[in-house]
C-alpha cells in the first residue's frame, strides 16, 4: 500500500508523518491488496490561533474499494489522525460489504 503525507500551513514534521504512515498500515492492512494507496493531507486551517482546525483528510483508493474519503477536524493532529483513520476503515469495510453483496446479486440474477 502506497502512503503519501502532505503538510499544509505548519511545518513538515517527520515524527508525525512517521506516525500517520505506521498506524495507516496497521489499521488497514486487514484489507490486503483491495486498498492501493491513501493520501493524507494534513492542514492548519487557523494558523497559530488554536481551536478545532487540524484538518486531516484521507483519501484512500483500490480497485476494490473506488474511492473513500474522510475528513477530520480536532485540536490535535495526533488524535485527529486516529478518528479520521477509524472512520476510514469502517468507510473501506462498507464499501467492500456493498461490493461484494452487489456482485451476490448479479449472480442470482444470471
Amino acid at each position: 500500500m502506497k502512503v503519501q503525507v502532505r503538510f499544509k500551513g505548519f511545518p513538515t514534521s517527520a515524527s508525525l508523518a512517521e506516525y500517520t504512515t505506521r498506524k495507516i498500515h496497521h489499521h488497514l492492512s486487514r484489507f490486503g491488496a483491495r486498498v492501493g494507496g491513501v493520501d493524507v493531507r494534513l492542514s492548519d486551517v487557523n494558523g497559530p490561533r488554536g481551536g478545532r482546525d487540524k484538518r486531516c483528510l484521507l483519501m484512500a483508493s483500490g480497485p476494490a474499494i473506488g474511492r473513500v474519503r474522510v475528513e477530520e477536524l480536532h485540536e490535535d493532529f495526533y488524535a485527529g489522525v486516529d478518528q479520521a483513520l477509524g472512520r476510514l476503515a469502517q468507510a473501506i469495510g462498507r464499501s467492500i460489504e456493498r461490493s461484494r453483496a452487489h456482485h451476490v446479486e448479479e449472480r442470482r440474477a444470471s
